[in-house]
């Protein structure tokens, strides 16, 4: 009996202590660095500089914004983060935090450790030697497109942001694709191949999340894809007539999505006669013969445009052939 007691007590303080957490907070793609004093001089000197992934939108972007503390120093509100990186020596093992677990990578992790919805990792880091564990920046850019699914899903309202309506609307067409709440149809046009939603984060931002199905008995190269894109760009976009792709400027890579090969696109649209231009990223995906191609088209003059490019492929990975 008193063990029974003692074990409702237990799990009850548990649920209390869960409870107790807020939902953890800071930019979407942050990343609070937490180092043991052994490891100053390595970071000053530049030892995480495989850490700065960039992304090529109309400018070079930084894809992650780095914030930094010593262990000292954590304490507070840096415990809410949403992203959190402990580094320490090997001498300093036993300052990792007691609730990560080793992974296969080298890579200690947790979640949830201090607030909700919280991702914190740790990993030794010889001063030493001139390379991070292996696999660390994959584990950090994960750790962002988990981020970025909370935020486009959940976290614009108090209710979930997925519209089964939706989906199910998508599905009649033979497949679905999960689109947040927040994008309204702007286009909706099945019987021409062509389905386009809109979101407008900000006064001079506009996202165009596009969706076009396609028939065809072109073989689908890299430029086939960027082909395919720029067409539907011009005939289906408002006053789109002039877009083009700029070659020098676009990465073309190989994908196998879902049992789906295909191409992944990222690069620059332009059209010489508004004198505006913008950002892109589009799966083009091949099924015996029909191509769908998935597409997030990005306006935001003078500010980042990966953190919406990266909005795309979240999207973009719910796509499900049926």
């Amino acid at each position: 009996m008193r063990s029974c007691l003692l074990f409702c007590s237990l799990t009850l303080m548990m649920l209390f202590c869960v409870s107790c957490k807020h939902e953890s907070v800071g930019p979407v793609n942050g990343v609070l660095v937490v180092y043991s004093d052994s490891l100053a001089d390595f970071i000053d000197g530049g030892g995480l500089q495989e850490l700065h992934l960039i992304v090529e939108t109309v400018d070079p972007e930084e894809v992650f914004s780095f914030s930094f503390a010593r262990l000292s120093e954590f304490q507070g509100t840096l415990k809410t983060r949403r992203t959190i990186l402990f580094l320490v020596a090997p001498s300093d093992k036993d300052l990792l935090p007691t609730a990560l677990q080793p992974g296969n990578s080298s890579v200690y992790s947790g979640r949830n450790v201090w607030s909700l919805d919280q991702l914190v990792f740790g990993a030794i880091v010889n001063p030493a030697l001139p390379e991070l564990p292996a696999g660390l920046v994959d584990t950090l850019e994960n750790a962002y497109n988990f981020q970025m699914n909370n935020y486009i899903f959940e976290s614009f309202v108090s209710t979930s942001m997925t519209s089964p309506e939706r989906m199910d609307s998508l599905k009649s067409l033979g497949f679905s694709l999960d689109v947040p709440k927040s994008y309204f149809v702007r286009i909706w046009s099945p019987d021409d191949g062509f389905i386009q939603y809109q979101r407008q984060p900000g006064e001079e931002c506009l996202l165009l999340f596009s969706i076009r199905i396609l028939a065809t008995d072109e073989e689908l190269t890299d430029t086939n894809a960027i082909l395919a894109r720029e067409a539907m760009a011009r005939i289906f976009f408002s006053d789109a007539s002039a877009d083009s792709v700029d070659r020098a400027r676009i990465t073309a890579v190989p994908i196998l999505i879902n049992g789906l090969s295909g191409w992944e696109l990222t690069g620059v649209w332009r059209n010489p006669e508004y004198l505006n231009a913008g950002s892109f990223t589009t799966r083009v995906l091949d099924l015996g013969g029909v191509w769908y191609i998935l597409d997030m088209e990005v306006y935001n003059p003078g500010h980042r445009k990966e953190p919406y490019l990266r909005e795309g492929w979240v999207i973009m990975d719910t796509f499900c052939k049926e």
